[in-house]
């Protein structure tokens, strides 16, 4: 596992190189717009099968959907930074799936990348995501092209909740977000 530094991180990033980073959930395998086919194919899963974002800001985030329904506004304000994932109407058509971390390390790497980050677990598709680095499948660690150092999250992924359509659903629950919570707010 090569270990970098979040500065040189994110300059990988800009050049399409794909990257495992620890986040307040699962450790995360992340790329910037260069780099999604070998994100998809190092994950196991069809390219075609959407990727969520990590954004630096709740105004970030929500400035890529075309209108943000107030359930949006009050999950956000609620939720992030941390561990929620939003699917919205995208400004350019479809869905785009969002979501503002709540670990220092990534946090700094969005920061210094510039622009969000497509993120998945460090798994192969269908397998358990890994908590921390030391957990994360030697395959997936050969295919990256960094890795960057932090404190391993909780090992619980992010609560999906889908409002694209003017819809409410709960893709994914946790333990701070299941379906009665989500009807109480």
């Amino acid at each position: 596992m090569r270990l970098v530094p979040v500065g040189e991180a994110a300059e990988f990033l800009r050049e399409g190189k794909v990257g495992i980073v620890p986040t307040e959930t699962v450790v995360g395998l992340v790329a910037g717009e260069r780099g999604m086919d070998r994100l998809a194919e190092i994950k196991g899963r069809s390219p075609d099968k959407p990727i969520a974002l990590l954004c630096p800001s709740a105004e970030a985030a929500l400035a890529l959907a075309r209108e943000v329904p107030r359930l949006a506004l009050s999950l956000a304000d609620r939720f992030w930074p941390g561990p929620l994932t939003l699917v919205l109407d995208a400004r350019d058509g479809g869905t785009v799936g969002v979501r503002v971390p709540d670990h220092p390390v990534v946090r700094a790497l969005l920061l210094s990348h510039g622009a969000p980050l497509y993120a998945t677990s460090a798994n192969r598709s269908g397998e358990d995501a890994p908590r921390a680095l030391e957990e994360v499948e030697p395959g997936i660690v050969r295919l990256a092209d960094f890795a960057v150092e932090g404190e391993p999250g909780g090992g619980e992924a992010s609560a999906v909740v889908d409002l694209s359509g003017g819809q409410v659903r709960l893709l994914r629950s946790t333990k701070s977000l299941d379906e009665e919570k989500l009807s109480r707010l």
